[in-house]
């Protein structure tokens, strides 16, 4: 869970709940990502999302954003799950 919200479809890895809360995001930006993982979970298609799949050596993994400066990385799986990888800024793992 992130921040103690429980969601319906989002699984997190350690990775992204460590950066998540790490000192490299203000408090606004930590406010966008919960934002985006509210509407990621109920409402993935809402276009402020920009949800699309990744290509390249991320084949596979898709991307959501919180903002045009803010990523966040996931998988799907089976049953309409999302496995949150990543959060960071655009451009950067």
């Amino acid at each position: 869970m992130a921040e103690g919200r429980r969601y319906l479809t989002l699984d997190f890895t350690d990775t992204f709940l460590q950066t998540l809360v790490s000192a490299d995001f203000t408090t606004a930006e930590r406010r966008r990502f919960l934002r985006a993982l509210a509407l990621l979970d109920t409402n993935e298609q809402h276009p402020s999302l920009r949800v699309h799949q990744l290509q390249g050596r991320l084949a596979g993994v898709w991307s959501a954003s919180p903002s045009d400066e803010l990523r966040m990385t996931f998988e799907r799986h089976p049953g309409g799950r999302k496995l949150l990888l990543t959060c960071s800024r655009h451009y950067r793992s």
